[in-house]
């Protein structure tokens, strides 16, 4: 289950990601590969509350819905800024019920769309409280 972190704690998920000094991260090896590649994507509250009301209303409360954070990225196919940038969308999804002796778990409900384009500005903006 979710849960609010404290910003010491995000700012050092997001170190972890994008790498220190002498400590690459993860995300270093797009930077080093010769990529400007975000490593943020940024979604209003108003078009958050929007996915989130859809949601709502197409999935029964007593399924629990929620949603599920997906890394992506738009390919060499893509025109103009997006061309082979990342990016991340949300899916719906729904508790489905525990078979016997089987914990409960959340799918992806594929009848309804998923949400993506938040914006991704260069240079990104680092989480530095």
């Amino acid at each position: 289950m979710g849960q609010r972190i404290i910003p010491q704690k995000a700012k050092e998920l997001n170190e972890n990601w994008i790498g220190k000094p002498n400590k690459p991260g993860p995300g270093q090896g797009v930077t080093n590969a010769g990529f400007k590649d975000s490593y943020e994507t940024w979604f209003s509250v108003e078009e958050l509350k929007e996915f989130l009301e859809y949601v709502e209303n197409n999935i029964p409360s007593a399924e629990k819905p929620g949603i599920r954070i997906y890394f992506g990225n738009y390919g060499s196919e893509a025109s103009g800024k997006e061309k082979n940038q990342s990016t991340v969308f949300l899916a719906p999804t729904r508790e489905v019920s525990a078979q016997e002796n089987t914990a409960t778990a959340n799918e992806n409900d594929y009848s309804l769309d998923a949400y993506n384009n938040g914006e991704q500005p260069w240079p990104p903006a680092p989480y530095n409280p």
